[in-house]
């Protein structure tokens, strides 16, 4: 009779498995990226503001979402005279389009056209300079405080997650049950504007990008 019971129990947790794994290939989540938290929003004001300085933020526009891309409301800091820090959280629903290019052509208002250079090691990041000014941009996957964790294309972005992800709490027990949910490939897309000259943006950028990690940790 236990003999009995217990092929029948693990029939159907084989059963349940299967499944889990068919719908996880077949059938990814639709993106649904979540919204800033308001903890990180404030750790991160407290680190970037300095004496004297008084920190303005706006919401330049409401989340949103479609079939292949979801990102949260999007966040501008002014965080000097004519320099804006901008953020949103953005997720992909596939794995293949986790990059940067992907993601701002569907959120267009982020989209910053002809990047001149980008960094050859972590953590990266497109940089471009025009009449305007200078621009920079990155995607940072929170978890850790691993320069890795800010990638531009595909490769970058999704190892970073990999990396973030494999040390979930029971992921062994979970991989087992087969109830070990599809991975979000989500980041915070951090986009900086302003009028500083090269030295100095590339030094204000550099100095955001450690604040921000720590701010998401």
């Amino acid at each position: 009779m236990i003999v009995m019971n217990l092929k029948n129990f693990y029939s159907c947790l084989a059963f349940i498995s299967t499944l889990a794994a068919i719908q996880s290939m077949l059938l990814p989540r639709l993106p649904d990226a979540s919204k800033i938290s308001s903890d990180n929003l404030d750790r991160l004001k407290s680190s970037v503001i300095t004496k004297g300085q008084v920190l303005t933020s706006s919401r330049i526009r409401e989340g949103s979402s479609d079939y292949n891309v979801s990102h949260s409301p999007i966040i501008s800091l002014t965080i000097m005279p004519n320099t804006d820090l901008i953020l949103t959280n953005v997720q992909v629903r596939d794995r293949s389009n986790f990059s940067i290019s992907y993601i701002t052509d569907s959120v267009k208002s982020l989209k910053v056209n002809d990047f001149t250079a980008s960094s050859d090691h972590a953590p990266f990041f497109l940089s471009e300079r025009n009449s305007a000014g200078k621009s920079f941009q990155t995607c940072l996957v929170p978890g850790n405080s691993l320069p890795a964790n800010f990638g531009v294309n595909q490769i970058q972005l999704s190892t970073a997650v990999d990396q973030v992800q494999s040390f979930g709490k029971y992921l062994v027990i979970k991989r087992f049950l087969g109830l070990s949910p599809s991975r979000r490939y989500q980041c915070v897309l951090i986009t900086l504007k302003t009028t500083l000259a090269d030295k100095e943006s590339y030094q204000l950028w550099r100095n955001v990008l450690n604040k921000l990690q720590f701010a998401f940790k």
